[in-house]
């Protein structure tokens, strides 16, 4: 009788202690409940709060002053470089990401030469994504290269630019210039300039339209411009090409010789160096005119260094990164000369620089360098006719007007 009763006692007392047991159980799970719906709209309500701060940045650059001051491109150009990055870079985004957004971020980074948090923190993106989505857009912008730097076998019209009427067989002019980089310790020695400053010698054709026509980028601040020009000449792929009975336009520090007209040695040559004087013989005409049409070079490196910044000062990019950024930055200064945009503000100040710009009065070309096309007889003597008959037709217009 008094097991019977026990047992019946400790039998209620586990049925109770289920029973609490359950109801534990059962407040456990409402709680997590509640707190799992907490968080997910808490989720929720940042992620749009993100995705609004980005819309209203966006928002920004649909006014075409703001567009352009931010990515360095009008509204009209920015919309078509998105089309066409579509249809021939094969641009393709997630679907957390937009292709304006990412092609903005991209041309913000050049135009301004920002850091990945810098852009995390403007368009509220991870590390990751920034990262990610950059070098998607630079696959693309490399990809519609072909479309938009092209080597021309043209001659340029006497017509449209009378600083190249006295060079019938031009087909543009030629130059290197170099461009800040980061590179690792063991390699700064082969990147070091004359000037002390670790850089890349990128080698370039332009026509008269101040478009790129060639862009040879990567080789060392060390290595000379003849050099490299040597190795454009040479390269099994991607090398420069210059047709039959055409030319360029070099400078003092290439050799004169087929395919390459170079200025006289030993007199005045630079535009800064011929204000207040005129020219005294044939020599210093030729120079002269040589100078003014081959100043086009000189202004589309400006012009493209103006507009975006990461070609002015080092970037945080690995190497082979860097090299293409310098490619694209080519191909969108190709592109915008293509469709006209308006820049005449731009250029003004590329124009002020190069005014400004310190020049050595009696330049002689580098000594230790190795020439990337033989001198010939033929190739002087083609100069000296060009340069008399320049001389006579300029003194017969001064006894005209005297």
């Amino acid at each position: 009788m008094i097991e019977s009763r026990k047992r019946v006692r400790i039998e209620e007392e586990d049925d109770e202690f289920e029973l609490v047991l359950l109801v534990v159980n059962f407040v456990i799970v409402v709680v997590a409940a509640s707190y799992k719906r907490y968080k997910v709209s808490e989720l929720a309500w940042n992620e749009y709060e993100r995705a609004q701060k980005r819309a209203m940045w966006l928002d920004t650059i649909r006014n075409n002053t703001k567009c352009q001051e931010q990515l360095r491109f009008d509204r009209r150009c920015f919309e078509k470089l998105c089309r066409v990055l579509r249809s021939k870079g094969g641009l393709t985004t997630s679907r957390n990401v937009t292709d304006e957004e990412v092609i903005a971020f991209f041309l913000h980074i050049l135009a301004h030469n920002l850091k990945n948090r810098t852009i995390q923190a403007l368009f509220v993106r991870s590390g990751e994504t920034v990262s990610r989505q950059f070098h998607v857009v630079l696959r693309a912008v490399l990809k519609i290269g072909k479309y938009y730097i092209k080597e021309d076998d043209h001659t340029p019209s006497v017509l449209s630019d009378t600083k190249w009427k006295w060079f019938e067989g031009a087909v543009g002019a030629l130059d290197g210039t170099h461009v800040d980089m980061t590179v690792p310790l063991e390699d700064r020695g082969r990147y070091r300039n004359r000037k002390g400053h670790i850089t890349t010698n990128v080698l370039a054709t332009c026509d008269p339209q101040l478009r790129f026509t060639y862009v040879l980028p990567g080789w060392e601040g060390s290595a000379s411009d003849p050099r490299v020009l040597r190795d454009a000449l040479q390269r099994q792929q991607y090398n420069l090409k210059v047709p039959q009975n055409k030319y360029f336009l070099v400078d003092l520090g290439y050799t004169n010789g087929e395919g390459f007209l170079a200025p006289y040695k030993g007199t005045r040559y630079h535009l800064n160096l011929w204000r207040g004087n005129t020219p005294t013989n044939y020599k210093e005409l030729f120079n002269l005119r040589h100078s003014s049409a081959r100043n086009t070079i000189e202004r589309a490196f400006g012009c493209m260094k103006k507009r975006w910044a990461i070609m002015r000062t080092s970037s945080f990019f690995g190497k082979k990164t860097q090299v293409r950024v310098i490619n694209a930055c080519a191909i969108l200064h190709n592109f915008l000369r293509t469709e006209k945009m308006e820049e005449t503000a731009l250029m003004a100040e590329v124009e002020r620089d190069l005014e400004n710009q310190n020049v050595v009065a009696d330049e002689v070309g580098e000594e230790d360098y190795i020439a990337a096309v033989r001198q010939t007889v033929e190739w002087n003597e083609f100069r000296d006719k060009l340069a008399k008959k320049m001389w006579q037709d300029y003194r017969a217009r001064r006894d005209l007007f005297a």
